[in-house]
């Protein structure tokens, strides 16, 4: 695939000419890490980033390059957009499409046998259509059970509370709560109980879901006139949930006076989150669709106003802020 072709040459140009200690952090960032499989009760090692991401999030984050006038590094920062906005380009042909939808998958190790997504190959426009793909009727992953399941298929890390959030994740960063774009009556509750953060990565399916039954109180997109940074990087450089363009959805559940908040946001390259503007007001169903992403990286937040009761597997797996991979729709707890 030529996109993928020029990326990784133009990667290992850039790794040979920064120096070593920017070239270690770049090896680091596309090392493998450790994480829990919910479904299967399992532990599996999965790379941190593919190695064009690594280069890519390294010039601009990890270096504290963004915005920088060096000519070379905003000439990389120009190629690097270009080739992800050339994901929007039409296939020339059904034939394109199933050559380049098949090496997107193989790259990517997403699933091809059986073929469990909504159309075949060869009737996707372009590699963001794929990119934001469904699963076909027959093969949507089933709504667990529990009161809350998880909105994504994501890696997700437990935090206890606000302030374990703000001082593991985002210390450094001038992070408050009440600018994420909650409303103000409920932040108090918010802030004492568990928050769920979760980083969809290019492997996975890109659409979001409810993790929750019940009516939908608020719904808006902030943060319209900023320019969303990685959201790889949460290690307190970058302050993803009040700076980066985000929806912040808000269900009320119908017996429990719970109210749970979903806050979708969007990384590099993420100019449009897509939802329906109509949700205001409407009762959702647990596991419906909220919102897709096209390319470039996303994740999610959950807070509640209520402790949340994780079941067993889930507990256990992401004690202690390890990694959790979940499917769309696993049962996570209840309140």
């Amino acid at each position: 695939m030529f996109i993928f072709k020029v990326g990784e040459t133009l990667s290992k140009i850039v790794l040979r000419l920064l120096p070593r200690r920017f070239s270690d952090r770049i090896q680091y960032n596309c090392s493998e890490y450790v994480v829990y499989v919910l479904g299967t009760k399992s532990h599996k090692t999965k790379p941190r980033m593919t190695f064009m991401e690594a280069v890519f999030a390294t010039i601009l984050f990890d270096l504290a390059l963004f915005g920088t006038s060096n000519p070379l590094i905003n000439t990389i920062i120009r190629i690097f957009t270009s080739l992800q906005n050339s994901w929007d380009k039409p296939f020339s042909s059904k034939e394109e499409a199933v050559s380049q939808v098949t090496e997107f998958c193989e790259r990517l190790s997403i699933q091809q046998t059986p073929w469990i997504w909504e159309k075949p190959k060869q009737e996707y426009i372009c590699l963001n259509d794929f990119f934001s793909r469904t699963f076909s009727p027959n093969h949507f992953p089933p709504i667990g059970e529990a009161k809350v399941v998880a909105p994504a298929c994501c890696t997700m890390t437990r935090y206890d509370n606000n302030d374990a959030l703000k001082s593991i994740l985002i210390k450094g960063c001038n992070y408050e709560m009440e600018n994420i774009g909650l409303p103000r009556h409920d932040v108090h509750l918010y802030r004492q109980n568990s928050v769920l953060l979760g980083y969809l990565s290019p492997t996975d399916y890109h659409r979001v879901h409810s993790p929750i039954s019940g009516k939908c109180v608020h719904c808006k997109m902030e943060g319209l006139d900023k320019k969303s940074v990685s959201v790889k990087f949460f290690g307190g450089k970058f302050n993803i949930l009040n700076e980066n363009k985000r929806l912040v959805i808000v269900l009320e559940s119908e017996h429990d006076d719970v109210r749970v908040a979903l806050i979708v946001i969007g990384g590099i390259g993420v100019d449009t989150i897509a939802y329906n503007s109509n949700f205001l007001g409407q009762r959702i169903t647990k596991g419906q669709e909220l919102s897709s992403f096209r390319a470039g990286g996303s994740a999610i937040a959950l807070f509640s106003t209520a402790p949340i009761k994780y079941v067993p597997d889930f507990e256990q797996g992401s004690s202690f802020n390890r990694h959790v991979e979940v499917q769309v729709g696993e049962s996570l707890g209840s309140y």
